[in-house]
């Protein structure tokens, strides 16, 4: 079987949230899977920018791992109006001519292009773009939208938390058959690291202070003027540091006006996006870590903390209860009050971190990528033969172009 892996290569560079999670699922697909054959498209771009390099398959994979860029402008394709013409003309097989007819179609995030034998799978990772509009762009809502009505016509959806699909089946009105819940997992690398390479961190981020953490893009969604106005009411009462890691992202300029007006200048310490091999001592170093999210698809970056053996405060909105289960605080996301009750009960609670360090230790070990992938790679299958039983020209079904 052939599958087609819509890999947009901006992803790859300093990779969070989609990236994270496109480069994670590749990988671990290649490892699992030993028979069918990839086409890892990067999408369409007339040159390739000198510091994005294209996707280096495995010594082992090489020989199934086809790695394609359309030369095409990037900005061409990723247009909203273009999007929308490509949906309105989806049964046109231009990526069947593109990539020589694959069986799957898989596209981790975005609306495709169009074509006419083989199967969509299509990945949503939240719908908070319609349930949380104010926290999103015009832009992304528009893109959500279109995506949604891709997925109607994709034989597979994967989401990554059950809370996700109940609200794709619920007020969408999607067939609960044709979606797979494919929950992410933290990477081998999170894991505690040593006291020396923790000092190393910490001194080149120049943390000389405990500190409390926070890790994810600088956004309304992730609801961080709350945690300031909770956190300002601790600042006073111990030593330690707000660190926010994560890069500025839209509509963010109301974090740092909320900084300045608690006067927390120094306190509140952003350093902005974090290389991957600092990014777990930086997390093992924090007494505390927080995430006070208005609303996920899923929230890697709590899994991420308990599988360093850090102790987390979690917002209770969907699908994040789902994820950290009893192994972490759960808080309202937008009650200060509470916010600031909790980081002060478990700063000053020894104890209490170490039983949430060993209990959040203990309950990431049930995530993995390889995991992920073996549901992934079901999907594709299902997908496929779906398609061919339901009349699609499947070449697979005639013995051509897989294996």
């Amino acid at each position: 079987m052939k599958i087609l892996f819509y890999a947009p290569l901006e992803t790859f560079h300093q990779p969070t949230g989609s990236g994270v999670y496109i480069s994670n699922l590749l990988r671990s697909l290649l490892e699992i899977d030993q028979r069918n054959r990839y086409i890892v498209w990067h999408g369409c771009m007339v040159k390739t920018p000198p510091h994005l390099r294209p996707f280096c398959p495995p010594a082992k994979s090489q020989k199934r791992v086809t790695v394609k860029i359309s030369r095409l402008p990037t900005r061409l394709f990723h247009h909203p109006v273009v999007r929308s013409f490509l949906w309105w003309v989806g049964d046109l097989p231009l990526a069947d001519l593109l990539f020589g007819t694959p069986q799957v179609f898989f596209s981790p995030f975005y609306p495709f292009l169009p074509h006419r034998w083989g199967a969509l799978v299509l990945t949503v990772f939240d719908l908070t773009p319609l349930t949380l509009p104010h926290c999103h762009l015009p832009t992304t809502q528009h893109v959500a939208k279109l995506t949604l009505l891709w997925a109607k016509r994709a034989k597979r959806i994967l989401t990554f938390s059950e809370a996700v699909k109940e609200q794709l089946v619920r007020w969408l009105r999607f067939s609960p058959d044709g979606i797979l819940v494919t929950p992410l997992a933290p990477t081998e690398h999170f894991n505690p690291r040593p006291l020396d390479e923790i000092e190393r961190v910490r001194f080149k981020y120049r943390l000389l202070a405990p500190y409390i953490l926070f890790v994810g893009t600088i956004e309304p969604r992730k609801n961080l003027t709350t945690l300031v106005k909770a956190f300002a009411a601790l600042a006073k009462e111990f030593p330690h540091l707000l660190v926010l890691v994560g890069a500025r992202g839209w509509m963010s300029e109301s974090v740092f006006a909320e900084i300045e007006e608690q006067g927390l200048k120094g306190k509140v310490i952003h350093l902005g996006y974090v290389p991957s091999e600092d990014l777990p001592a930086l997390v093992s170093g924090a007494e505390v870590f927080v995430y006070p999210s208005l609303g996920e698809g899923f929230g890697l970056p709590p899994l991420e903390a308990m599988a360093c053996g850090t102790p987390v405060i979690c917002s209770s909105a969907p699908a994040l209860p789902e994820v950290v289960g009893d192994a972490a605080i759960l808080v309202p996301p937008t009650d200060v009050e509470a916010w600031t009750s909790e980081m002060k009960r478990l700063l000053a609670d020894g104890n209490l971190r170490e039983t949430l360090k060993q209990m959040g230790l203990l309950h990431s070990r049930n995530f993995s990528w390889s995991k992920t992938a073996r549901l992934t790679l079901s999907a594709f299958e299902q997908a496929a033969r779906e398609a061919c039983v339901g009349g699609q020209k499947a070449t697979w079904a005639r013995g051509k172009g897989g294996e």
